[in-house]
């Protein structure tokens, strides 16, 4: 028994050694840190080539963004991104352009993270109406022409407050509530936007996000700047990435009200959406859309084919033929191209 009891010697030397290297300060001091050191900046760039059966060729470059973020804290999470967009390089039978840019500050908030599971933020962010228009960059989406049913309908922009809480992180099981109680900070201009929004309020409940599946469902509700409209919408999406596709869809019903003549007294839509890899980072992109709008006689029925090349997922080359019959208020019948690359 005394052989157990019997202090080792080179276990007390062991542990004098791993005080003495905790408790001991280093004779020579690490630099100090610098709050530079928590500023992370990145952006994107996206070249878009359009051939619309009834318009000209154009070479735009159609997004130059820059992101600004910081963490510091629990209270201190800035970011900002500013975006310069609609700048014309070139325009058939006009030739070289470079006659303007417009800029905008897309985003430019703070979040505070309330507790573990309930983050505050307030500022102008992207509305979280769909999961297309949180990753709406365009490195991160498969075709150059965004489906009308994700974006055209409601506000797409919140200036206001947004309070998230995640029920379950392991899944993204959570909901969002947003309120934007002004107009809108540094909106785009209404070439690009039909509609600005001077009050808004919403929620989305996300019934489940990760790398294999989401699903969400939003309800938005909007006054339209300078007007007595107010829309009503509420939407369902959802995307399964499988080993051999990616299956994305979205379903969108908006009320509109007004005292101005509408063909109808509501917009309704939803497309479906179908990614399948191909060989050497080559993707097959497939996408059929029905929208009808409130204040035009013809729907629009859109049909898209294309491929998609990612060498590296900050890198996306695009073409696509769109056919589109009805309405051609949007995504009209041609061939576009892009080039879309993170930094």
């Amino acid at each position: 028994m005394s052989r157990f009891l019997k202090p080792n010697r080179h276990a007390l030397a062991g542990a004098f050694s791993l005080t003495m290297i905790c408790f001991t300060p280093p004779l020579y001091a690490d630099e100090a840190s610098s709050w530079l050191d928590d500023i992370r900046v990145s952006g994107y760039a996206n070249l878009t080539t359009s051939s619309p059966n009834r318009g000209p060729t154009a070479v735009d470059l159609d997004d130059l963004s820059l992101f600004v973020s910081g963490k510091f804290n629990r209270w201190l999470n800035p970011f900002l991104e500013a975006e310069a967009y609609n700048m014309p390089l070139w325009k058939e039978s006009d030739g070289a352009q470079f006659n303007g840019a417009q800029l905008v500050v897309e985003r430019l908030y703070n979040d505070i993270q309330v507790t573990e599971n309930d983050t505050f933020r307030a500022g102008k962010f992207l509305a979280p109406i769909n999961h297309w228009n949180i990753i709406h960059a365009a490195p991160l989406v498969w075709t150059t022409n965004r489906p009308v049913t994700s974006t055209y309908s409601r506000a797409n922009y919140i200036t206001g407050i947004n309070v998230r809480h995640d029920f379950d992180a392991l899944t993204g099981h959570a909901l969002e509530v947003y309120w934007q109680p002004v107009e809108e900070f540094s909106p785009k201009a209404l070439s690009v936007q039909e509609r600005r929004y001077q009050s808004v309020a919403g929620a989305r409940w996300i019934a489940h996000e990760d790398l294999d599946y989401y699903f969400g469902v939003s309800f938005q509700h909007a006054n339209v700047e300078h007007s007595n409209e107010v829309r009503n919408s509420i939407s369902a999406d959802g995307n399964w990435q499988h080993k051999w596709f990616e299956l994305e869809s979205e379903l969108l019903f908006t009320q509109v009200d007004t005292d101005q003549l509408h063909y109808r007294n509501h917009d309704w839509g939803g497309y479906v959406q179908m990614a399948v890899p191909l060989v050497e980072h080559f993707n097959l992109i497939g996408r059929y859309e029905h929208f009808e709008f409130a204040n035009k006689l013809a729907a629009t029925d859109t049909a898209l084919g294309g491929i998609v090349y990612r060498p590296v997922p900050r890198l996306s080359f695009k073409l696509e033929w769109q056919q589109t019959q009805g309405s051609i208020y949007q995504n009209q019948t041609g061939l576009y191209s892009s080039i879309a690359v993170l930094f």
